[in-house]
C-alpha cells in the first residue's frame, strides 16, 4: 500500500499528505472508532464528510490506514520510514491528517519518531489535540515537525492566539484579514511556515455547511 499520496493541490506546493478517516469510523470488525476524539463544532461542519471522502474506495483506503496503525503500529511506522527513503521526498512538506487526527499518545509518538528519523522532509499537522502535545510531549518535538492549533474543538481553551501557531475558519474573508489572520491561499505549507502564526481558513465552498456555519468562525461557535 502506498502510504502518501497527492492531489493536484498538494502536488503545486510539493506536499504529500497522510489521511485517516473524519471522526467516528466503522471499522472492518465492525466495532466503531473515534480518529477525532477532541473534535467539537468542527465535526458539524467538517468536509471530510462529503464529496469523494464518501467514496466507498476512498473510505475502504482510509480505514485500511487506520487499522495499520491501530493493530500494526510498529510495522507501520517501518513501513512509513522505508517510504521516506526515497528521494522523491527530500526537501519536501509532509501534511499528517488531511482529515483524522493524533488519536493517542503512542500513535502521536510514532509521529514524532518518523520526523526525527527523516529530518530531510518537514512535517506538519493541523490538531484539535492542544493538551496532549502542549503537556504529555511538549519536550519530544523535533524541529521539522511544526503544528498548527486549530480552533473548533473541545480543548479551545488552551490555544493562546498571540503564541500558538493556530487557525480558525472564516464566512467572512474581509474580517478574517482584518483579525489578523494570514490567507494560506493555494499553498497549504504556508500554515506551518509562513511568519504570521495566525492562520486563516476561508470556509469551504459546500453549500449546506455555508448555511449552518453562517456568520461565525470556528471559535466563535466552539464557545457558543
Amino acid at each position: 500500500m502506498k502510504l502518501l499520496t497527492q492531489n493536484s493541490d498538494l502536488k503545486r506546493g510539493g506536499i504529500y499528505g497522510w489521511t485517516l478517516p473524519a471522526h467516528w469510523v466503522q471499522l472492518s470488525d465492525g466495532s466503531k472508532f473515534n480518529c477525532c476524539p477532541q473534535a467539537g463544532i468542527c465535526a458539524a461542519f467538517c468536509y471530510a464528510k462529503s464529496g469523494a471522502f464518501l467514496w466507498k474506495s476512498v473510505r475502504a483506503a482510509h480505514v485500511a490506514k487506520l487499522e495499520m496503525t491501530l493493530h500494526h503500529l510498529d510495522e507501520w511506522q517501518e513501513l512509513m520510514n522505508q517510504e521516506l527513503l526515497q528521494k522523491k521526498y527530500v526537501g519536501k512538506y509532509i501534511r499528517i491528517h488531511d482529515s483524522g487526527d493524533f488519536f493517542s499518545i503512542e500513535y502521536a509518538r510514532a509521529w514524532l519518531s518518523i520526523a526525527a528519523r527523516n529530518r530531510h522532509c518537514t512535517f506538519y499537522a493541523y490538531t484539535k489535540e492542544v493538551a496532549m502535545f502542549k503537556v504529555t510531549l511538549k519536550d519530544e518535538l523535533p524541529d521539522n515537525f511544526i503544528l498548527i492549533y486549530s480552533f473548533g474543538g473541545k480543548q479551545d481553551n488552551l490555544i493562546d492566539v498571540n503564541t500558538d501557531r493556530h487557525s480558525d475558519v472564516f464566512t467572512d474573508y474581509d474580517a478574517m484579514i482584518a483579525a489578523g489572520y494570514n490567507d494560506i491561499g493555494s499553498d497549504d505549507k504556508q500554515a506551518a511556515i509562513h511568519p504570521n502564526f495566525r492562520v486563516g481558513l476561508y470556509r469551504n465552498n459546500i453549500k449546506h455547511f455555508i448555511k449552518k456555519q453562517g456568520n461565525k468562525t470556528f471559535s466563535e461557535w466552539q464557545r457558543k
